[in-house]
């Protein structure tokens, strides 16, 4: 029964975090475009990105999210190329969440359209097609023991299709970004489960940064990002990234009473983050989260 117990006990937890919009604030730093569709190919040629952020909490890992991001920048015409020229960028992200008894998956295929305003200045548009399941195994939980009773068996799975747009300007000193996903937002249904209902939610994002170059290998760049969730209506992130050439450090702050830093180091076209998420209010139940993740770069457009 204690097992039983420790096990309740840690789906709260997760769910209270599940809340908090999994995965898109904790990679939005490192893999932009995962809450933006107007992102894809908005500046390199090609990227490739890999995250996975895990929760540590009670000696367990109740939660995981992992992360895949592909762009690729389509050339409209085979003529050398101007700074007037439009472009088109296509791409993916997929994400896979686990906490506790649920499983999800999240897969966005995105079209960005991207517009040179100026020599120094992009406007970037974009659309994302969304494909969302969300898996219980409610059987999971129940106790081995045969005088324990057992809650549910077998998994109950829900999918649903939505879309995201989003619009940007890029330029070399700032960055100012607007998205919307689940535009159409329904709830997961399940049938077999006492868990017949889990609310969705539109999620917007509006997001801006600033480079401030000291010299040729040194900058400052102050971020913010304001975002919606369920429970808070209005959350944010704020954080400042230090670039010494090819590496990064960053501290931050994100209004559910957390503290943030990263690191960052650039090797040619790679680049590789560490996260390190510290609640303020951290418990043997609410512990500290870590994000890892690995970036490859075909540059310069």
């Amino acid at each position: 029964m204690k097992q039983f117990l420790t096990s309740i006990a840690l789906v709260i937890v997760v769910n209270v975090a599940f809340a908090q919009d999994f995965p898109y604030h904790y990679f939005n730093h490192t893999v932009p475009i995962v809450a933006n569709p107007s992102l894809a190919a908005a500046k390199d040629q090609l990227s490739i990105d890999l995250a996975s952020y895990n929760l540590w909490a009670a000696g367990f890992k109740p939660l995981n999210d992992n992360l895949i991001a592909v762009s690729y920048r389509v050339n409209r015409t085979k003529r050398a190329k101007k700074y007037s020229d439009s472009g088109i960028g296509v791409g993916f992200t997929f994400a896979n969440e686990n906490y506790g008894p649920f499983s999800k998956n999240i897969l966005q295929l995105m079209y960005a359209y991207h517009i040179p305003l100026t020599r120094e200045l992009q406007l970037s548009l974009g659309i994302s097609g969304m494909v969302e399941n969300m898996n219980i195994n409610v059987g999971s939980l129940s106790p081995q023991h045969e005088d324990d009773p057992r809650l549910a068996v077998d998994n109950n799975k829900s999918v649903m299709f939505d879309g995201g747009f989003g619009a940007t300007l890029l330029s070399k000193y700032y960055v100012v970004a607007l998205s919307v996903l689940n535009l159409a937002p329904s709830d997961y249904s399940f049938e077999e489960t006492s868990f017949s209902k889990i609310r969705n939610f539109r999620k917007y994002f509006l997001s801006g940064s600033y480079n401030i170059e000291l010299n040729q290998k040194m900058s400052i760049s102050p971020s913010v990002v304001l975002r919606n969730v369920e429970q808070n209506k209005f959350s944010f992130d704020a954080f400042c990234d230090f670039r010494f050439s090819s590496f990064h450090v960053g501290i931050g702050y994100r209004n559910e009473k957390t503290l943030f830093a990263f690191t960052k180091i650039q090797l040619e076209e790679f680049e590789f983050t560490y996260t390190s998420e510290n609640p303020m209010e951290a418990n043997h139940m609410i512990g500290n989260g870590h994000t890892f993740s690995i970036g490859w770069r075909l540059r310069k457009l």
